[in-house]
């Protein structure tokens, strides 16, 4: 059987980052095939990614095999991010999701142009929340060929 899905969570939202991990905790087939780990920013999602700074240690911060980015964070928002990750060979092509409330056309665009994998409306909406997640991983799950092992 293959490993868990690590997933990387970057949003400042403090009581949406509570929500998802909450809707991860409350669906146990998702909170089985997944193992989340979150981020307040674009910033530390980088540094995340290519184990930078505290986060170089791979044991206590596996390198993730999906990112969940918001667009709107403070520091770094999350179309930045990905053109930070891109540039590192290595993760040109980790897939990375990026939501917001906001569903305008050009930011789409920017999203899948800076290299998204896909892009989705930030469910605010628990059961949605919950729905979305789900989805997601199983989705990932279907199609990313994870190693059996770390």
């Amino acid at each position: 059987m293959n490993r868990q899905l690590r997933i990387l969570l970057a949003d400042d939202d403090e009581s949406f980052t509570l929500l998802v991990k909450r809707a991860v905790l409350d669906q146990p087939e998702v909170a089985s095939q997944c193992e989340l780990h979150c981020v307040r920013d674009g910033t530390e999602a980088v540094d995340y990614v290519l184990g930078r700074g505290r986060f170089e240690n791979r044991e206590q911060y596996p390198s993730p095999d999906l990112v969940l980015l918001d667009q709107r964070m403070r520091e770094m928002d999350g179309s930045e991010a990905l053109l930070e990750i891109r540039k590192s060979k290595s993760n040109r092509t980790l897939p990375v999701c990026i939501y917001s409330t906001s569903s305008q056309e050009k930011l789409h665009e920017l999203c899948y142009s800076n290299g998204a994998a896909f892009c989705i409306a930030k469910p605010l909406d628990y059961e949605i929340l919950g729905k979305k997640l789900r989805l997601i991983v199983e989705f990932a799950r279907s199609v990313l060929e994870l190693p059996r092992k770390n």
